[in-house]
């Protein structure tokens, strides 16, 4: 009554294996494009901002804090391979710690390797840090602030105006 034959075993065995390695090539393609492709992206990015804050280093030519703890003036020296874009300086003092980034309108400055920055004075609230122990500078590039490499100075000028 029925005379149909199906398909051998191995032509199936064949085409069931061709269908799992086609889906496995889709679902892959997809996986690279949408995950692996942007994580590796945003590796790269990572590495470049690490790289950029090695390679960015200062020095403190000079620094001083005026007598009534209001006011802090540094020269910074940029003897690193990056431009960079600004400082951070933070005043550590017997009561507390403020931080004020220069230039302090918010603008970006470039600093280019072996050059010098003059920060003029940038006041402080005394009332919040009483006595100026030590002042940390942090480098700033195009990335952002480099947490890993600060100066930190302990000797400085006291001058009634710095």
């Amino acid at each position: 009554m029925f005379n149909k034959r199906g398909i051998s075993p191995l032509i199936a065995s064949v085409l069931l294996i061709a269908f799992t390695v086609t889906l496995f090539l889709i679902i892959s393609s997809f996986v690279q494009r949408s995950i692996v492709e942007p994580g590796l992206d945003e590796g790269g990015e990572k590495i470049d901002n690490a790289l950029d804050c090695l390679s960015a280093r200062i020095d403190v030519a000079e620094s001083c804090v005026q007598n009534a703890n209001d006011g802090v003036r540094v020269k910074v020296d940029n003897i690193g391979d990056v431009e960079l874009t600004g400082f951070q300086i933070r005043a550590v003092g017997s009561t507390g710690v403020e931080s004020k980034r220069f230039p302090t309108d918010g603008s970006s400055i470039v600093i280019a390797p072996l050059d010098r920055k003059d920060s003029l004075v940038i006041s402080i609230v005394a009332a919040n840090v009483g006595t100026v122990t030590s002042l940390e500078i942090f480098p700033e590039v195009d990335n952002g602030l480099c947490r890993s490499n600060p100066v930190v100075v302990k000797n400085f000028d006291k001058k009634a105006s710095c």
